[in-house]
């Protein structure tokens, strides 16, 4: 839990520093200004589709999942789904492996890409609430 206080203080301090450019309308509110997922053409179990999220409420409901993510006891033996990448104000991008599947009981999966052996579980609420928003998304 510490280690998710920190980064999560980490990511903050980087959507806050990175609002600079007036212009974007996610840029007040400290939030990134794209969030993509690329699908991993290795993963042909589950039909997948490229998303990216560009409004802030659809990127308010990414951020809240990933911030309450916890972190998985061990190192991960793990296959992803998406490529998550994550636009902040000031053009950083941030990587995450992401997983939520299709089955609406299991939990979401989200790793680091600077830190592969530590994982994070998305709660079976906010796993489903992504899952709906993929969705809307890809319809």
């Amino acid at each position: 839990m510490k280690y998710v206080g920190v980064l999560l203080v980490f990511v903050i301090a980087t959507f806050i520093a990175g609002c600079s450019q007036p212009n974007e309308s996610n840029a007040e509110e400290g939030l990134p200004v794209l969030i993509t997922l690329t699908c991993n053409p290795n993963l042909a179990s589950e039909p997948c589709q490229d998303v990216e999220f560009d409004r802030s409420d659809e990127i308010r409901i990414m951020m809240e999942a990933i911030h309450k993510a916890e972190r998985l006891p061990g190192i991960l033996d793990y296959g992803t789904q998406y490529d998550m990448s994550i636009t902040n104000t000031d053009s950083s991008i941030t990587r995450y492996d992401f997983s939520l599947g299709m089955d609406p009981k299991m939990q979401g999966l989200l790793v680091n890409h600077d830190d592969t052996h530590t994982g994070y579980s998305i709660s079976l609420e906010d796993s489903n609430q992504l899952r709906r928003l993929i969705q809307r998304r890809t319809d």
